[in-house]
């Protein structure tokens, strides 16, 4: 990070800070909670790499490369079987996630036992995550490193947990192997995750393994196949020797880090995560703050321009303003309500994809199902076809709705970020209308400021991502006799397996539309809440300043030089935080 950027961030999480407790002694919880949140996630401020790639391509090594140290297992068989989230720590520690939602601390070398293959086949101990925080001094920066599972295995479990975690990734670093050109299986998976990652860093590893022309045939081979692909001119391809880098690190050679290639990659990430998520963030959070700051200006001026008037006029306004409020209540209860029509279109939607999905894809997997049985009938008792044909339909089944599921997911989840921004942008103007109001019934300036979408995305358009285990239960052996001719002994079984391919696809496709959404419900009620307290908020804030000086003068007991004195105190304080955080709206 810069030393401009530096600063700028300390000052602005100061004025945060300052303007949070400024909402405290006001009683405003909702903005001491926005200013809070502005705050935690600009202290926060990461970016999450996610690390994709085909199997054996080195993933785990170019982590362990970059953290310094052996962090993760690696080994020569496909290893990684479960996602594993590396993020900054003081102490190394690591946990368990299970599918269940149940965590457990394990000691960071017992990570082996529920990540890898070999100690946790086919994921039988039903781990969706293992999370590990590090001290590494590259994850101080705000990184979050994300090894996936890799594709193309044998093991299609591994290919469903890698594609699960693409919509958390801010970008991906996708590792490509000099001595395994990029395959139709690599190439595929590209193509799919293009829809998710909208920023990669291409990595050709194992450089260290090819001579200078078979590296150069390597570089033009794979930077060609990468630009017709994604459709990039210019795709971000640096080579690495992540195995020499880890070496060069673990032994402090500087040499061999030289000849790994590894500070090139690194400082090309660091650029990622300065030039691009720091400005926003930083200009996110400032103009949070600098909308809330104005809300308090207009109270204080609202406050002052209201002792200067007669107790009759003063009732007068008071009462005008608190018959505005209540019709502006009305119109954003309105809103509210619209907004949860408009996403119970949203989940009629998830139900029509999911339907259309099932109709398209039965014929299809009923057809790959039949084609299956034909290839393996000869060669195969009947009882060895059935559980053969019951291990293929859940491949099938599985493989065709990991993508559906992901797709439908952030489809929708597309749609109810359009559909929240703009009930967002009417509870904004309703808020604007009030201060606007509130300016013309007691002749005070105004000065409006509007949020950046992306803190308001960060914190309600996302949606958990994983999913209860998919059932497929085992399909009852068939009652077959040796009476029946082979022909139609095969016919039978055939039918009996699309029958039960047809019920599991019916019964997962509800499970995945069911899952899609609960997730859509509990995001609408989450949105709903917070935007009846952020108009509650700012109409009581203002409402209260009028009340105070109306109770004063009632009682008979305004000191006006006292008052002028707080005014004057309070304008200078709000003049000084202002002088920050306006040219942070602009970075």
């Amino acid at each position: 990070m810069s030393v401009e950027y530096t600063q700028q961030k300390g000052a602005l999480l100061q004025v945060l800070d300052e303007l949070a407790r400024m909402a405290a002694e006001k009683e405003n919880g909702s903005a001491e909670s926005l200013l809070t949140e502005a705050a935690q996630r600009l202290k926060d401020e990461t970016i999450t790499l996610v690390v994709l790639g085909e199997f054996k391509r080195g993933k785990s090594t170019f982590i362990n490369a970059l953290l310094g140290r052996n962090v993760l297992p690696t080994a020569i068989v496909p290893l990684t079987a479960i996602p594993t989230i590396i993020r900054y720590g003081r102490d190394t520690e690591a946990r368990v996630v299970f599918e269940t939602g149940d965590v457990q601390a394990i000691p960071a070398e017992q990570i082996p036992d529920y990540v890898t293959e070999r100690h946790n086949p086919k994921n039988v101990k039903k781990v969706r995550e293992v999370l590990l925080t590090d001290p590494s001094e590259y994850l101080r920066q705000g990184i979050i490193l994300v090894d996936t599972p890799g594709v193309g295995s044998v093991y299609v479990h591994n290919t469903d947990a890698a594609y699960a975690y693409l919509p958390r990734a801010d970008a991906g670093v996708f590792i490509i192997s000099v001595d395994a050109p990029l395959g139709q299986t690599e190439v595929d998976y590209l193509r799919d995750i293009q829809k998710y990652v909208h920023k990669f860093v291409f990595v050709l590893n194992k450089v260290d393994i090819a001579g200078d022309e078979d590296l150069r045939e390597a570089l033009d081979f794979t930077r060609n196949t990468l630009a017709e692909v994604t459709g990039m001119e210019n795709p971000n391809l640096l080579t690495l020797s992540a195995k020499l880098a880890l070496e060069a690190k673990l032994h402090g050679d500087p040499e061999r880090l030289k000849a790994s290639r590894m500070a090139e990659l690194e400082r090309f990430l660091a650029g990622i995560i300065e030039k691009e998520k720091a400005a926003l963030v930083l200009s996110a959070s400032a103009s949070k703050g600098l909308r809330i700051l104005n809300e308090f200006q207009l109270e204080l001026e609202l406050w002052c321009r209201s002792m200067d008037d007669t107790l009759e006029e003063l009732e007068r306004k008071a009462g005008a303003f608190a018959g505005e409020l209540e019709n502006l209540d009305q119109e954003r209860e309105d809103s509210i309500y619209l907004l949860y029509r408009e996403v119970e279109k949203l989940t009629a939607k998830v139900t029509e994809g999911m339907q259309e999905f099932e109709k398209k894809s039965l014929g299809l997997l009923s057809a790959r199902l039949d084609q299956y049985i034909e290839e393996i009938w000869e060669n195969h008792s009947v009882r060895r076809v059935t559980e053969l044909a019951q291990e293929y339909t859940r491949e099938i089944i599985l493989d065709a709705l990991r993508r559906q599921r992901i797709t439908e997911r952030e489809r929708i989840k597309d749609d109810f970020e359009r559909v929240s921004n703009r009930f967002f942008d009417r509870i904004e103007q309703i808020v604007d209308r009030m201060m606007d109001m509130s300016a013309e019934i007691f002749q005070v300036p105004v000065q409006k400021v509007r949020y950046k979408d992306y803190v308001l995305e960060n914190r309600f358009f996302y949606f958990h991502l994983w999913d209860h285990p998919t059932f497929i239960p085992s399909f009852e052996e068939l009652t077959v006799t040796g009476l029946l001719p082979k022909g139609l002994l095969k016919k039978k079984v055939q039918s009996k397996a699309r029958a039960n391919l047809a019920e599991l696809l019916a019964r997962n496709c509800g499970r995945v539309r069911v899952d899609i959404v609960d997730g859509l419900t509990e995001q609408v009620r989450r949105v709903a809440g917070d935007l009846r307290l952020r108009a509650d908020a700012v109409g009581q804030g203002l409402q209260k300043a009028v009340n105070k000086v109306l109770a004063e003068k009632r009682a008979g007991t305004v000191n006006r030089e006292r008052a002028a004195r707080l005014a004057a105190a309070e304008r200078q304080r709000l003049a000084r935080l202002r002088g920050v955080l306006e040219p942070l709206t602009n970075t």
